[in-house]
């Protein structure tokens, strides 16, 4: 049995942002597959401590470089998963021109590759980051990672009448999103921080949803989620699912079964990659 550790900034136990819940996913498939997975965070992560068969990385901001100097000089066999834009030094491609940073703020090149595969979430993320960095190793997944209870909780709130309204998700931009739905006349409220149980729940009842992220998002599934509730969707440039072709054309049920069969794939994927 292979020993695996996962190294991320944060897990599920800490913060429930969209990171750690797709993280947590790929965790308990590993899991079930019969591998010993650890979890290790990344800002405690020790080399000489912490040993395995493969690592897999996602967020990582909290690795000392001499750890990532490690990685790259030691042949270990490692896998990241790219969730935000850690190949430029403010992590934000959104700030700059077609989402091209300078050459000075390019970071971690020989990190990326030296990796044994890097896993983007999208192919607009993927293009975001062979622009930036010349990889032979990338995957495209072509989604986030969603649980089957997640998908229940989904199915469970679908079908609402609808309030005649549009939703901002406090937190996520809602300055500039208040900003436009005052320009342009828009009956809104805010969604208060809330459980993301009782966010799917609030969220469905609305007619539509207004999201501006100061980032690049590389596959948002706060958009994904009102995409299933059918809510139009006012948005910019920045998020990754928008471009992808089963965000365009599927919706609702349609959606839902898609989705649960490219999160399968997805899993399998990154299992087959890890071994």
């Amino acid at each position: 049995m292979k020993n695996i550790i996962y190294i991320s900034d944060f897990f599920i136990d800490e913060i429930l942002g969209g990171a750690e819940l797709s993280d947590d996913v790929v965790i308990r498939y590993i899991e079930d597959k019969c591998s010993n997975l650890k979890t290790v965070k990344s800002q405690t992560f020790d080399p000489t401590i912490h040993k395995a068969d493969t690592f897999i990385i996602s967020n990582f901001a909290g690795l000392q470089q001499s750890t990532k100097d490690w990685f790259v000089t030691s042949k270990s066999k490692y896998v990241i998963i790219e969730r935000d834009q850690k190949y430029v030094a403010r992590r934000n491609t959104a700030m700059y021109n077609d989402f091209i940073a300078p050459e000075s703020e390019v970071v971690n090149k020989e990190f990326y590759a030296s990796a044994y595969k890097v896993f983007c979430l999208t192919n607009h993320s993927a293009e975001i980051l062979l622009k930036h960095i010349d990889l032979k190793n990338v995957i495209v997944l072509g989604c986030t990672q969603f649980s089957k209870q997640q998908f229940e909780l989904i199915r469970s709130n679908m079908g609402k009448d609808k309030i005649d309204k549009f939703a901002i998700v406090s937190g996520k931009r809602s300055n500039k999103a208040i900003q436009h739905c005052e320009l342009n006349k828009l009956e809104y409220d805010i969604i208060p921080p809330m459980s993301h149980k009782d966010l799917l729940s609030k969220l469905s009842e609305y007619k539509g949803i207004v999201f501006f992220s100061h980032a690049v998002e590389t596959c948002c599934r706060l958009l994904i989620e009102a995409r299933i509730f059918e809510m139009k969707i006012i948005t910019d440039n920045k998020n990754g699912c928008t471009y992808e072709k089963w965000f365009k054309e599927l919706k609702g049920e349609k959606l839902v079964n898609f989705l649960e069969n490219k999160v399968k794939e997805t899993l399998d994927t990154i299992h087959k990659e890890i071994q």
